[in-house]
């Protein structure tokens, strides 16, 4: 009898064991308790991954990179499908083929099957690693524009619940872009280009819209601006002061400094040595090549002879804090003007910022000020008013003979007096010569009333537009804005003083 017979025997036929309570309170069936691993079953390996775990031991792997096997292996499983419920979690670093188990590696090809089918289920880390080591090195993938795009899927499906791998996968993307040659814009969603592109707009502040400058300046400050107190209540004017300082501050550095203030904020562009897909199993076919690859002005790739380079700004990129320091002086400064309740912490900033954000404070607050005054609001019960008097005075002053020939002279040719202008229905109405020109008071009578604008315009020798521009500038004082809108090739009344103009234009027919 065999030791493992034997010990068996010994177990199943132990006295002490059989007389328990354990085994007096229980029925048992002919079945032995303890069994052989021969006896145990076990779910067969599938013959595609014996004959992959095979190559690792070919006399070629024997002297090749793990890379090159990684590849190889991942080649000729490229097309492998499989369905097999794995539920285990495990931990491994850098996984490949090797490092997995039979029941491990059908996990993994099951699960690839149902991502490549669209679906994104649950899986261990070293599952998603392994995927994207496949995307990386094209296996499997139809072309190289699908590979990247399931590069972005894998990050936009598992990318958000680990920090490292949601990082790796964004830099992956954009060397994968490098690499294979695709079209920068591709990646121009990642977070480090967005960054970039952010940068670019800071150096160029003089040729970016406030918008866009403000929206750079927000995404790249370590200074919360939009959760501020003051921001909430008063976000124009912040955006307005912001914009304007920075762009003061820009020039200034320009001018006195030896630096930028974006290389004093954010440091140099430096040119260095690049490992291409770092921290990834990768096998780069194409080692002997010379290529270049520009994504912008200020991030470029070159490969010498297999040797890869970066140039780009390699520090402070991100949430900076200099900028934010700023940012936080004039939310600090602009409290302080506006008699905010809820004061802030001074910032770290040099005496000539702090002198310079208190200037752009100020000559914000006095155009502010300049413009509020220049705001002329018109009383119209006044308007009415003045002409009610003035039709009183002018009937006293009245006699009979004088309304007998005003009456005998109410449709002379405006040709023989320049003194009047028409109105739709041919009354002639005295212009006041104080405010506008003959030629302007017909012009616009003709737009009060529906007449022939154009005709008026002729007649008095001049172009629709210019007599526009005219009344316009001459009005400005009294409506605080234009009063006709000429922006549609034809002149058309501003709606909202329709009817202070023809209250207008009737006070001075009867101050006349």
């Amino acid at each position: 009898m065999s030791d493992v017979k034997s010990i068996l025997e010994s177990v199943l036929h132990d006295e002490k064991l059989l007389n328990s309570k354990s085994f007096r309170s229980k029925v048992y069936i002919d079945e032995p308790i303890i069994k052989r691993a021969s006896q145990i079953k076990t779910h067969e390996t599938p013959q595609k991954i014996k004959d992959m775990k095979a190559l690792a031991y070919t006399p070629e792997a024997y002297w090749k990179t793990s890379a090159w096997l990684f590849y190889t292996q991942g080649s000729f499983m490229a097309d492998y499908t499989d369905v097999y419920d794995y539920t285990d979690d495990f931990v491994r670093y850098y996984p490949t083929y090797r490092d997995f188990s039979n029941e491990q590696l059908r996990g993994y090809f099951s699960w690839r099957t149902r991502i490549r089918e669209g679906f994104a289920p649950p899986a261990p880390v070293p599952f998603i690693y392994m995927y994207a080591f496949e995307l990386i090195n094209n296996i499997g993938v139809k072309s190289k524009e699908s590979g990247f795009e399931s590069l972005r899927q894998l990050q936009k499906n598992y990318g958000g619940n680990d920090r490292d791998l949601n990082r790796l996968l964004s830099r992956w993307m954009i060397d994968y872009a490098v690499y294979y040659s695709l079209n920068p814009s591709l990646i121009n969603d990642c977070t480090e280009i967005m960054l970039d592109n952010y940068l670019i707009m800071l150096m160029h502040c003089d040729e970016c819209s406030d918008s866009e400058l403000f929206d750079a300046i927000v995404n790249l400050s370590a200074y919360p601006i939009e959760s501020s107190r003051f921001f909430a209540k008063y976000s124009e004017d912040f955006k307005t002061v912001s914009v304007r300082v920075f762009r003061r501050l820009s020039d200034f550095f320009l001018s006195h400094r030896k630096n930028t203030l974006c290389e004093k904020y954010f440091g140099h562009i430096t040119e260095m040595t690049y490992r291409m897909f770092e921290s990834a199993v990768f096998f780069d076919r194409k080692s002997s090549r010379d290529t270049d690859f520009e994504i912008n002005e200020i991030h470029r790739y070159s490969c010498r002879n297999g040797i890869w380079r970066c140039k780009k700004l390699y520090g402070n990129r991100g949430k900076n804090s200099s900028l934010g320091e700023l940012m936080k002086g004039i939310d600090s400064l602009m409290r302080e003007k506006y008699g905010f309740p809820y004061k802030l912490k001074p910032a770290e900033l040099p005496k000539n910022s702090v002198t310079l954000i208190k200037t752009e404070i100020e000559a914000f607050d006095e155009e502010k000020q300049r413009k509020k005054a220049a705001r002329i609001e018109i009383d119209l019960s006044i308007l009415s008013g003045i002409r009610a008097a003035a039709d009183i005075t002018r009937d006293k002053l009245l006699t009979e003979e004088d309304i007998s020939e005003q009456n005998d002279n109410i449709n002379y040719d405006t040709e023989q007096d320049t003194d009047t202008v028409y109105q739709s229905d041919d009354e002639q109405i005295p212009c006041n010569n104080d405010l506008l020109s003959t030629e302007e008071a017909l012009f616009l009578t003709a737009l009060i009333n529906g007449g022939d604008w154009s005709a008026a315009a002729r007649e008095s020798g001049s172009m629709p537009s210019v007599l526009a521009d005219s009344i316009n500038e001459k009005l400005y004082d009294i409506f605080g804005d234009t009063v006709i809108d000429f922006s549609a090739d034809y002149p058309e009344l501003i709606e909202d003083y329709t009817d202070d103009l023809k209250q207008l234009i009737g006070t001075e027919k009867s101050n006349e």
